[in-house]
């Protein structure tokens, strides 16, 4: 009977991850993982509104790190109302009673530099693998060791949203993020790391004009500074020009150009072993 209300207790764990009733990021002992990202149209018609330039300033902590970003909008058809959305992804291991949770630290936006309001919306759940929710019922009632269990990784995608916000006819319609987030875990090479994901500027009309990504190290020791920042997606990487504009700050711009997909991003770590001087 206990192994049995074991199993219980256990796929109504399942079932609250699935229904996105826990929080954004589940993870063991290890740092929690959690990624944020630009603009995204999430409804109404966007075929008008074109995503002008952006501005991404990453600036490294101690423990956290701080995105504020900034992207201009221009429509060139007739006022409209959209929902901008900017995803939080959380992703972590199953097997700790969901103790190790994170969420930002803080989360700030703003409309033509009026502080908005948002609201934090589901986009998907699910437990990595190769089983549908039948195929995990059907797992979970064989088993014998809960342990087995621990080894799958379970993801949380969520939105922070805008509801309805206005985009003038013929002019500028300006958005800011600023939110604060922990490190991700990064493996033992690094202390820590981060992924912002620009990809969502590719539902946008037309080409991004102008992506400018700056990450400002200066807060953090000088044997801990990222040399460079990583571009996931190689077409995107083969356009990016980057430098180091003074001591502990990095820049790289993109201009006149579509992400190649909706995933795309750009990976920081921090405190990582160098292996060309380590030899």
């Amino acid at each position: 009977m206990r192994y049995l209300n074991s199993v219980i207790m256990f796929f109504v764990a399942i079932l609250s991850l699935l229904a996105l009733k826990v929080n954004t990021c589940l993870a063991n002992d290890a740092p929690v993982n959690l990624q944020g990202g630009g603009a995204q149209a999430l409804a109404g018609a966007v075929y008008a509104i074109s995503m002008d330039s952006e501005v991404v300033k990453i600036i490294l902590g101690k423990n956290s790190y701080v995105v504020d970003a900034t992207f201009n909008f221009f429509n060139t058809g007739e006022t409209m109302k959209v929902d901008v959305g900017f995803p939080k992804r959380g992703a972590g291991w199953l097997g700790d009673n969901y103790h190790q949770t994170s969420e930002f630290i803080k989360f700030e936006t703003w409309v033509d530099g009026k502080q908005a309001k948002f609201v934090e919306k589901p986009d998907t759940a699910s437990i990595e693998g190769s089983y549908t929710l039948p195929g995990l019922i059907k797992y979970i009632k064989q088993i014998n060791n809960f342990d087995e269990l621990k080894g799958l990784m379970a993801k949380d995608y969520r939105w922070m949203v805008k509801e309805r916000v206005v985009f003038q006819s013929k002019k500028i319609t300006t958005t800011r993020v600023r939110y604060e987030a922990p490190y991700q875990n990064f493996g033992a090479e690094c202390k820590g790391g981060l992924k912002y994901i620009y990809g969502t500027g590719s539902h946008w009309k037309e080409n991004i004009g102008e992506s400018i990504f700056i990450v400002d190290a200066t807060l953090i020791p000088k044997k801990d500074r990222p040399k460079d920042m990583g571009f996931v997606d190689e077409k995107d990487k083969s356009k990016i020009k980057c430098d180091t504009i003074s001591d502990g700050i990095i820049q790289c711009v993109l201009n006149n150009y579509k992400p190649a997909t909706s995933e795309a991003g750009v990976v920081v770590g921090v405190g990582c072993v160098d292996f060309e001087e380590s030899q």
